[in-house]
């Protein structure tokens, strides 16, 4: 061989090999991978709470408070919970409790009440002691649920159609709610005692799977009572 025709072995060059990650390298980017799919599983489990809200668990009862009375902005406090900034003749959103009996307080009234689980229920807060009302919650999502509230002094109401043909809620009682489940639509409702129309309801579109109550609030005597749509 010539001397001038040395290898590249012979001079100490040797050839480089394009060399895959080792076991070592594949452990360690499989191990980065994971952690980063946990952080992000974290972070979007974290974005769901902040939208959706707690979750209730299993055996809590769950109450809302209608300010019947001129006050806005009321507080009130069922147990160790705070609702704040009710509006006059309106509605609170459901809270959710553990069920048993909580104290309540709203304004300057002070009263115990039961709650059993899974039951949905509205304290009435005005003048006077609170009026603890039970609520039927819909079981069908395809439906929206009307619930007509009575809290006038008159023995029974009704809520049908604006010209009186057709019953929506029958009869109900001073004190009490009646309820139904119809098929979404825009709806002119109107609120009757016996065959007689006292007050045309506020307009409102009924969506599925909601719940659309409407209180009626008023003394016996009263001409036109007050009416207020709270829909949850």
């Amino acid at each position: 061989m010539n001397p001038m025709e040395r290898s590249e072995q012979d001079i100490g060059i040797v050839p480089t090999r394009n060399a895959g990650p080792d076991r070592r390298s594949v452990l360690s980017m499989i191990a980065a991978l994971v952690a980063m799919m946990f952080m992000t599983s974290m972070v979007a489990q974290a974005g769901d709470g902040g939208l959706y809200g707690p979750v209730a668990p299993p055996g809590s009862a769950f109450i809302r408070v209608f300010n019947a009375s001129d006050t806005d902005e009321l507080t009130a406090k069922v147990g160790n919970e705070s609702i704040a900034d009710i509006r006059a003749w309106n509605a609170s959103d459901f809270i959710f409790l553990p069920a048993g009996t909580h104290q309540l307080s709203a304004g300057s009234t002070n009263d115990s009440v039961t709650l059993a689980a899974g039951r949905y229920y509205t304290a009435v807060a005005g003048s006077g002691p609170v009026k603890l009302l039970d609520n039927d919650n819909s079981g069908n999502r395809l439906k929206a649920l009307l619930i007509l509230y009575n809290l006038t002094g008159k023995s029974a109401l009704s809520l049908r159609t604006q010209d009186g043909g057709t019953v929506v809620i029958p009869d109900v009682a001073s004190k009490t709610s009646g309820k139904r489940e119809v098929n979404p639509s825009k709806v002119q409702l109107a609120v009757y005692d016996g065959d007689k129309k006292i007050a045309d309801a506020p307009p409102v579109s009924l969506a599925r799977g909601q719940a659309f109550s409407l209180f009626v609030v008023g003394d016996a005597s009263a001409a036109t009572p007050r009416m207020a749509w709270a829909i949850n």
